[in-house]
């Protein structure tokens, strides 16, 4: 399915005219941070997600507390029905829209074929949370949705960001850009780096 994703993304980026470039991240920092009851009791929901544009390091660490891999069996940070693991994370920044590839750390470079940034409202970052249907029920990509925000929210209170989760989003635009059916893309989160 990854490989499917990235060659459909390498395809549309030569079709318009410009290559998909893989970005490295950094290998995301696993220690420190707030106490998980001092993050539990920070956690909350800002709309006003303005803020500064994360760097590659935070991107690594957001990204990999959210779904990251952490073990050699694949096993990550957010639990998934019947280990599926079919949550996918596409992050608009204002560099553009990229889908990450948790067990390569990278983020692939979407080629912008319709204009997003009206979503991305000043905001820091947005992650889009999508699935592929052939993987799992949707019912059950819901679930495992949620856990990846939860993770998303326990990390933005730990480093004193702004998050909302959002259930409104462009799923028409966000399905063209990703290549996926309107129905594939769940919720979305904005992100307020201070």
């Amino acid at each position: 399915m990854k490989q499917s994703l990235i060659a459909l993304v390498m395809a549309l980026g030569v079709a318009a005219g410009a290559v998909a470039e893989n970005v490295k991240l950094p290998e995301p920092v696993k220690t420190g941070g707030m106490p998980l009851m001092e993050a539990l009791a920070k956690r909350a929901t800002s709309r006003r997600t303005a803020g500064e544009a994360p760097t590659p390091q935070q991107l690594s660490n957001l990204l990999w507390a959210a779904n990251g891999v952490t073990r050699p069996d694949g096993k990550r940070t957010a639990p998934s029905a019947m280990d599926k693991r079919e949550i996918e994370i596409a992050v608009l920044t204002k560099d553009g829209l990229f889908t990450w590839d948790p067990e390569a750390n990278e983020l692939i470079e979407t080629p912008a074929c319709v204009e997003l940034d009206d979503q991305l409202r000043g905001a820091s970052a947005l992650l889009v949370y999508h699935y592929d249907k052939a993987m799992q029920a949707r019912d059950a990509a819901l679930a495992d949705c949620g856990f990846v925000g939860q993770n998303v929210y326990l990390f933005c209170a730990s480093e004193g960001w702004k998050t909302v989760f959002l259930g409104t989003v462009d799923r028409a635009k966000f399905a063209v850009a990703l290549g996926r059916g309107e129905d594939e893309i769940l919720f979305a989160q904005r992100i307020g780096v201070k």
